[in-house]
């Protein structure tokens, strides 16, 4: 289970880090791969700090509760921890609200493939 978690919070410093570049990607749609938001610039750049945040909470949560001894930490930690993960979702969900919906770059509709250019 350790190295489950060790690669996804180095997954989520990787892409944040790319992310935080302001270079951007293309994400398709979940039922629709025709469509879907194009996280370029701003957006691209809060998604990159949003993933940062959870591999650094991530960190805090291996480090404090990874070796499997009971820790108390005090109630004051504990709504730290909470905010910046309800402040890492809602970054999250504003990239993906600002980003620029749209068709997939590339993307032929079963129409385009049947039709011949002069």
């Amino acid at each position: 289970m350790r190295s489950l978690q060790v690669i996804i919070i180095t997954l989520c410093f990787v892409m944040g880090a790319y992310l935080i570049s302001g270079r951007g990607f293309f994400m398709p749609s979940r039922w629709d791969p025709s469509i879907g938001v194009d996280l370029a610039g701003w957006s691209a750049r809060l998604l990159g700090a949003a993933l940062l945040v959870l591999a650094v909470l991530g960190l805090s949560a291996l480090r404090n509760f990874g070796s499997g001894a009971l820790v108390r930490k005090s109630p004051g930690w504990h709504r730290r921890y909470f905010a910046a993960l309800v402040l890492a979702i809602l970054m999250m969900a504003a990239a993906l609200m600002l980003g620029e919906q749209g068709p997939t770059p590339g993307w032929r509709g079963p129409a385009a493939q049947h039709q011949q250019t002069p």
